[in-house]
């Protein structure tokens, strides 16, 4: 069984795939947009049970502020949503320390002052070296493509700036300097620096929620950009984002869009050596002229991507494999509101040993949905989503799990476990049925490279026609990264479509 075509199919209605969808709706295009979920949304939705709402994925939202992605994307899609600064971003509680990552100067160097006044010139040398590599970055930013860079004349471009330096004439530093940042991890950095082991957990939990990677993993570029995207701004969304994702489905379908939920895809339709569309496990297809993948990666690699056929099977999209490498487990609490500190911030990173690395088992992190936002519970009651990124393992115990997770908001929020009016586990199948995809999977195994500080693939994937956007390009928790990459590539199908309409017009 066949449908009428379409200029453009998007597979999977996550934040990535929704974003594309609107924005070429919003551009004139017929849009297709299909997934397996009975909701969209993907992993940027919320769990409603018994009278709560709880925000189970991306929470963390940068990007906001004048001319950052998620403030792009609203503004070219005409959407405006209830949002509220959140100053500081976030919070980091070790045993013997708790300190916040305010955008605001004068407030960041007193919490520096009062928890590690001994340490404060390194942190300062350390803030001011990730400031000025920020900076460098930018000037670079406008000497280079669009990152991830695809074709070899992109990536010699960004390799020449990368090595060189930026020719801007603002620019102070010696060529080379974002080259020794990305080839220097993070943690060597702040070792140079001088800083001690509890100052380095602080930085840590940041990266370890924000980027899925340690200290170790990071380059030090990785860290500057992550953290000072941060720093420049976050914001809570009234509804949260549910609230995002109700917006942008609206959108879509006013613009004319369609949208098909409980609908798997079993593969990409291949016409020649171009992608003609998809096909569905139900066996209808769908023609379109461009494809647009935001799927798990192990989905995209394993199950979507047609074989490769003579010439076309060198050239692979990415060796695998794709498996995971870390999942997530959460609990939903519900807690009297005049349980919670009243310094508590909207995100908490609890590191229970000092002298172990923030990662795995030892970083717990603590969701608080905002008091002001009314819809999340009844009057005196607030939300809170407790979780943590740990090493895939077979035959984990959730007793143990949930002992561990309410351990850790303990240190936070004393005697919650009898104080609290709901609770339940969110094993990794559980967040997999919730976010409708086949795992609960936030890292893969699978590294990908660093284009100046960012991890990531190129979007096209080797057939004419074919985008990835999603998990694939921007892996890691930071949502405006994501819909950087949507506002690229549906850009690129406009740009193109242009071009094919106008040698129509010639003809």
């Amino acid at each position: 069984m066949s449908t009428q075509g379409y200029d453009v199919a998007v597979v999977g209605a996550g934040m990535g795939g929704l974003a594309t969808a609107c924005l070429l709706a919003k551009a004139g295009r017929s849009v297709i947009l299909v997934d397996r979920a009975p909701v969209a949304g993907g992993v940027c939705q919320s769990l409603a049970t018994d009278g709560l709402r709880f925000d189970i994925g991306a929470t963390l939202l940068p990007g906001f502020g004048p001319g950052g992605p998620l403030a792009t994307l609203c503004q070219r899609l005409d959407i405006s949503l209830s949002t509220k600064e959140c100053d500081p971003a976030f919070q980091v509680a070790l045993p013997q320390h708790r300190i916040s990552l305010w955008a605001t100067p004068a407030a960041w160097w007193r919490e520096i002052r009062r928890e590690f006044p001994d340490e404060e010139a390194g942190w300062r040398a350390l803030w001011s070296e990730l400031e000025d590599l920020s900076a460098e970055r930018e000037r670079a930013l406008r000497e280079v493509p669009p990152l991830p860079p695809e074709g070899w004349g992109n990536r010699l471009r960004v390799w020449r700036v990368v090595t060189m330096g930026p020719a801007s004439p603002a620019t102070t530093h010696p060529g080379g300097m974002l080259k020794r940042s990305m080839a220097t991890s993070f943690r060597v950095t702040m070792v140079r620096h001088g800083l001690g082991q509890a100052s380095q957990r602080v930085l840590e939990a940041g990266l370890g929620y924000l980027l899925l990677r340690d200290a170790d993993e990071c380059s030090t570029l990785e860290a500057a950009v992550a953290l000072q995207r941060v720093r420049q701004g976050v914001v809570a969304v009234a509804g949260g984002m549910a609230a995002v994702v109700e917006a942008l489905v609206g959108r879509f379908q006013q613009d004319g869009g369609q949208l098909r939920l409980e609908t798997p895809v079993a593969r990409i339709l291949v016409d020649g050596h171009r992608v003609a569309g998809v096909v569905t496990e139900g066996g209808e297809t769908i023609r379109a002229r461009w494809v647009v993948a935001n799927v798990p990666p192990d989905v995209l690699t394993g199950t979507l991507l047609p074989p490769r056929r003579g010439w076309f099977r060198r050239r692979r999209a990415v060796d695998g494999p794709w498996h995971p490498a870390q999942v997530a487990q959460a609990m939903l609490l519900a807690v009297p509101e005049a349980l919670l500190p009243s310094e508590l911030s909207g995100h908490c990173f609890v590191v229970g040993d000092p002298q172990r690395p923030a990662r795995e088992e030892n970083l717990i992190f603590l969701r608080t949905a905002p008091a002001w936002d009314q819809g999340q519970a009844p009057g005196g009651i607030r939300c809170l989503t407790v979780g943590r990124f740990v090493v895939r393992r077979p035959g984990c115990e959730d007793d143990a799990m949930a002992s561990d997770l309410l351990e850790a908001v303990d240190q936070i929020v004393p005697g919650v476990a009898s104080a609290m009016v709901f609770h339940r586990l969110l094993t990794p199948a559980a967040l997999a049925e919730a976010w409708g995809r086949p795992s609960a999977a936030v890292r893969y195994s699978v590294e990908t490279r660093d284009w100046l500080g960012e991890r990531g693939l190129p979007h096209r994937l080797g057939w004419p026609g074919l985008f990835a956007v999603g998990e694939w390009t921007y892996p890691g928790r930071l949502i405006c990264n994501v819909a950087e990459g949507a506002i690229r590539v549906a850009d690129q199908i406009s740009e193109s479509a242009q071009s094919l309409t106008g040698i129509i017009n010639d003809i």
